[in-house]
């Protein structure tokens, strides 16, 4: 079973990584760090790698870039903990013990500096303005998410918390066993990004891996992923294996997450980021909030809404400019590289992975 995910996002407070997912400190974990300019082929080499794999029968998880949901940032191969990922801008990333844990792949070797010196102006100039236009929508993006923070406050102020968490004692009883005393396993990966093509739900890898989609339908998500949290809690404590999709609006806060292991997920359906699967059961928060004090301040709640789609779509309209202007840059450096390298590349990493020292012994 093929999984795919993100691992990063325009956010809050600037880009949104949990690219460290990639470089976890854990015995026997090696990773692949590739450096190189846009256009030098680092998406087309995980791919390549990842389909021959998958050839293998090898289970790969493929990380999309959010800015641009076509292209690759990362591929990871849990059965051999090998994965392999983009360490450039804006998930800047080395290894933590070079030569022990993980090495650079520099396909920089790989291009024509003299033919990209010839372009240098252009190179300069579309960098710039591939910088400005993601300045623009960064700056969107965060208005977009205060202005909504502005209703998440009133709706955290207006929640039955308590009678909250009796539900998730509730829901969680119905699906996971009592403690064990074994903790569950839990690894972040993010299931929605914020695109040039608009906002992205991975709706294939949550139909691939869950026969049943639990929806929390929640205006401003604050009691949605507050009961996922919960839930979260009883699983791992339970023994379980949780996926878990954290908010890029709200740090340490989760939007959705997967057992593997029951094929079950929960997720959460806001105002501002709609998911397009079809669930097993929706269930409406709004029981849990204080209507008398939420319609004291339906304008403001209306405003915040309304306010932050016109500001996220103007973000999207900037990300897609950036798009724009990447596609651009990428021909100086599309024309600079030799190709026949990079596949000489691809064959010498795919036979040292399948003939790894680091595969698991699991």
């Amino acid at each position: 079973m093929n999984e795919s995910y993100f691992l990063g996002s325009s956010g809050k407070n600037g880009f949104f990584s949990c690219f460290t997912q990639l470089t976890p400190k854990i015995e026997g974990q090696y990773t692949y760090i590739i450096k190189g300019g846009p256009g030098t082929g680092k998406s087309f080499l995980m791919r390549k790698i990842a389909d021959e794999m998958e050839k293998r029968d090898i289970e790969c998880e493929r990380i999309f870039c959010s800015s641009d949901p076509h292209s690759l940032d990362g591929v990871i191969f849990p059965s051999l903990r090998v994965s392999i990922c983009d360490g450039t801008s804006p998930h800047m990333l080395d290894p933590d013990y070079p030569g022990a844990t993980g090495e650079i792949i520099n396909l920089g070797d790989c291009w024509d500096k003299d033919a990209l010196i010839k372009n240098k102006e252009k190179i300069i100039k579309l960098t710039d303005e591939n910088k400005a236009c993601h300045r623009r929508s960064r700056r969107f993006i965060e208005s977009a998410f205060s202005i909504f923070a502005d209703g998440e406050k009133i709706s955290l102020d207006c929640l039955d918390e308590t009678r909250l968490m009796r539900y998730a004692s509730r829901v969680s009883s119905r699906y996971f066993k009592r403690p064990s005393g074994k903790i569950g396993t839990e690894k972040t990966r993010l299931l929605d990004a914020i695109t040039p093509e608009g906002y992205i739900f991975l709706n294939d890898t949550v139909n691939a891996l869950c026969d049943e989609k639990i929806v929390f339908e929640d205006d401003f998500g604050i009691g949605a992923s507050k009961l996922i949290l919960e839930i979260r809690s009883y699983a791992l404590a339970s023994g379980f294996s949780v996926i878990s999709s954290p908010c890029i609006s709200r740090e340490k806060a989760l939007r959705h997450i997967i057992i593997k292991e029951l094929s079950l997920g929960f997720f959460t359906a806001d105002k501002l980021c709609t998911i397009g699967i079809i669930p097993t059961k929706s269930v409406s928060l709004k029981r849990f909030y204080s209507y008398p004090d939420i319609s004291a301040h339906k304008s403001r709640l209306t405003f915040a809404k309304k306010a932050a789609n016109e500001l996220l779509n103007e973000a999207i309209i900037s990300l897609k400019s950036a798009k724009t202007v990447h596609d651009e840059l990428e021909k100086c450096y599309i024309g600079a590289m030799d190709f026949s390298k990079i596949d000489d590349i691809e064959k010498d990493l795919v036979e040292r992975i399948w003939k790894s020292e680091w595969w698991s012994e699991e």
